[in-house]
């Protein structure tokens, strides 16, 4: 059988043995040159405070050094003086988290920065967890960034609500209020994708590191959906698909079948309002590039 990537105990059960471990790379020729030109580049971003750090938020973290990474970029950008606790690392595993935090605490009494990155466990399909990461407005996140994340969560089945709850997110509270005796089923993915909108100012990116060309098929919707129903499009764009080659381990003069990876690029819309609902964005081209 397949291993449960869905679930929190296969992760914490994971992670108490396993120290590092890349899905799909590093990220460093895939991930971090959309960060550094999100984080260089703060007028198109949508950013007029450049020397501000924007605020990050990299969900599914693992065991990773992607995390490093972004903080290395971060030093390199903003300085050695950067408030890293502007990069929030998050997991599904607590144990890991608990580690991570030892390590930033042992870093910093080292004499490393003030405070450190901020981990935090979540489980990104329970709003109730969500909605922690971040308390106020004015402490949205600028980007997100997630490396075969949604991979994983692609393996639970879907998720339907059945009723008016306290802990859902507010479109799928709103929806159900409205349409009593409905119920509203959506993809693990989608749940995802918008517990992760209301994380994002508007503007803000979401790159993400997949495996599958078809992971987020729902953006934009398909024909003959409910139009009434919460959907991803209402809060995402799909500005660029980027096709990258997938690392293969091998040296020297060894040869492995060609293999595709995608980095999905989405902007967070700023949308309206039209009878208490976010109104509908224009369907758009997506554009699919090799990377330059």
């Amino acid at each position: 059988m397949p291993p449960d990537y869905e679930s929190r105990q296969y992760w914490n059960a994971r992670f108490d043995e396993e120290k590092h471990f890349e899905w799909l790379g590093d990220g460093i020729d895939t991930i971090i040159p959309h960060v550094s030109s999100f984080l260089l580049n703060p007028q198109k971003s949508g950013r007029y405070r450049s020397n501000v750090p924007a605020r990050l938020l990299h969900i599914g973290a693992g065991t990773s050094s992607l995390s490093e990474r972004l903080r290395e970029l971060y030093i390199s950008v903003y300085g050695d003086d950067v408030d890293e606790i502007a990069i929030v690392n998050t997991d599904f595993a607590e144990t890991l988290v608990a580690r991570k935090r030892e390590a930033e605490a042992a870093k910093c009494a080292m004499g490393g920065p003030q405070k450190g990155m901020r981990w935090v466990s979540a489980d990104a399909l329970k709003w109730n967890e969500m909605s922690k990461i971040t308390g106020s407005e004015s402490e949205l996140f600028d980007l997100v960034v997630e490396k075969s994340t949604s991979d994983a969560i692609s393996c639970g089945e879907d998720v339907t609500y059945c009723g008016v709850e306290s802990n859902l997110h507010p479109a799928f509270h709103s929806y159900l209020a409205a349409e009593q005796g409905r119920t509203l089923t959506l993809s693990p993915v989608e749940v995802f994708a918008i517990h992760l909108a209301s994380l994002v100012r508007p503007g803000g990116l979401w790159i993400a590191l997949t495996f599958s060309s078809n992971r987020f098929s729902f953006m934009p919707p398909s024909a003959g959906e409910d139009p009434s129903r919460p959907r991803a499009s209402d809060f995402w764009t799909t500005e660029e698909v980027v096709t990258v080659d997938a690392p293969t381990g091998l040296e020297g003069n060894a040869h492995a079948p060609l293999v595709q990876h995608y980095v999905y690029i989405f902007r967070r819309q700023n949308a309206g309002q039209r009878n208490g609902k976010p109104q509908k964005p224009n369907n758009i081209e997506i554009k699919y590039s090799q990377p330059s």
